[in-house]
């Protein structure tokens, strides 16, 4: 973990130009959430800032928000209409994968996300046969839509 850290830290300031329009408050609700996401939760939010840290706030009913934190790193894989997102939160857990942004009057963008670290056996998403790729498929697609707050 701390080595992913250290590697993801190392990287935070490459300045790639598309990690910039990940900047600002993304939000994930109703069918726009992914159908692997338990039903208890109302919908996500995740904030990203130019300084390479992340929250991710999960909303469910009568509960306060979940909120985890970490930093993140943006490249570009071979093959182009995908970026690679790597999301490291300070508990130790890791995820990554594919992101596209989507077409239409909203910002908004399409993830597969799979958690690497610890191993739960997932295999995280092809960049060249895009995002739904990964082990877990089509259902753990998420939209989030870019929202001004």
């Amino acid at each position: 973990m701390v080595t992913s850290i250290a590697l993801i830290s190392g990287c935070e300031g490459d300045g790639d130009a598309q990690s910039e329009n990940l900047t600002g408050v993304w939000i994930s609700e109703g069918d726009h959430l992914s159908a692997l996401q338990p039903s208890v939760i109302d919908s996500m939010k995740l904030v990203f800032y130019q300084t390479g840290e992340f929250k991710m706030y999960t909303y469910m009913k009568n509960v306060s928000p979940v909120i985890h934190e970490g930093i993140y790193v943006v490249t570009q894989p071979p093959g182009g209409l995908y970026e690679w997102l790597e999301m490291a939160y300070h508990d130790g857990r890791v995820e990554e994968g594919l992101f596209q942004y989507l077409p239409g009057e909203d910002v908004s963008m399409e993830t597969d996300l799979v958690q690497t670290v610890p191993d739960l056996g997932h295999i995280p998403p092809d960049p060249e046969r895009g995002t739904g790729s990964s082990s877990l498929g089509p259902a753990n697609i998420q939209v989030y839509v870019k929202i001004e707050e």
